[in-house]
């Protein structure tokens, strides 16, 4: 059976200084996604930001994912950047967009991860909170403050939505490295996981084609658990009949 074709969003960033090609920017995606979508019986290729080829590199594929990557430009989303903004790639966030513009025309599954989740918010019509200090809740730490020490917290699956029939189960355990996150739902988007903060973790299309968002980082999770394995297999699987 052919496996489906999963085009991944390459993110644009500089070289390291050790680099013999300091001027010339890179564009790239990590193992943890590729090796999950393998897990998951899919073929995952890297889509390059070019943003006239949208429409050709969408072409080859059967589903889209949107990873984790920088802060996405404020003005995309009608505010002001603040000092708290980290940052910001807007080439490539431009490119992911019509991206997922496409998708949505041509009933093409994605699967949005982290930065891939508030692109799909902000897509929709939503906004997100540049830092989640400024939301003035005090709540659960969703910034990881030390990269070689795991940060995990409960968020709560939403009952009926297609997330939690994934996954059966009423609640997950999942990490967390996130400083931004959903301030306003995008229009016909379902929050289908909140942190015990009240904070989204997740969002889904309510209607349309397959589309759901997670906040936390399901292919880090990947490297050590097959936890997350069925989220990867039902995209897989909806992108298999796409």
């Amino acid at each position: 059976m052919r496996r489906p074709v999963i085009g991944i969003a390459g993110t644009l960033d500089s070289p390291p200084l050790s680099s013999a090609f300091r001027g010339v920017r890179r564009d790239f995606t990590n193992e943890a996604y590729t090796a999950s979508l393998v897990k998951a019986g899919s073929l995952p290729i890297l889509l390059p930001t070019i943003l006239s080829e949208v429409e050709a590199l969408l072409h080859l594929c059967d589903g889209i994912l949107l990873p984790g990557g920088f802060d996405i430009e404020p003005e995309l989303y009608g505010e002001k950047r603040s000092s708290l903004c980290g940052k910001i790639e807007k080439e490539s966030d431009l490119f992911q967009l019509e991206l997922l513009r496409s998708a949505q025309r041509r009933g093409i599954p994605v699967l949005g991860i982290c930065k891939g989740l508030q692109l799909i918010n902000v897509f929709f019509g939503g906004k997100l909170y540049q830092d989640l200090s400024l939301s003035g809740e005090k709540g659960t730490i969703h910034a990881q403050g030390q990269k070689d020490v795991p940060f995990f917290h409960t968020v709560t699956l939403q009952k009926e939505t297609k997330l939690s029939k994934i996954f059966g189960l009423p609640s997950l355990s999942v990490n967390s490295f996130h400083h931004q996150g959903i301030a306003t739902l995008g229009r016909g988007l379902v929050a289908s996981a909140l942190c015990d903060d009240g904070f989204v973790e997740a969002i889904e299309q309510g209607a349309g084609s397959w589309c759901i968002g997670v906040q936390w980082h399901p292919e880090d999770m990947m490297r050590t658990s097959e936890s997350m394995l069925p989220l990867f297999s039902a995209f897989v699987e909806a992108s298999r009949h796409s």
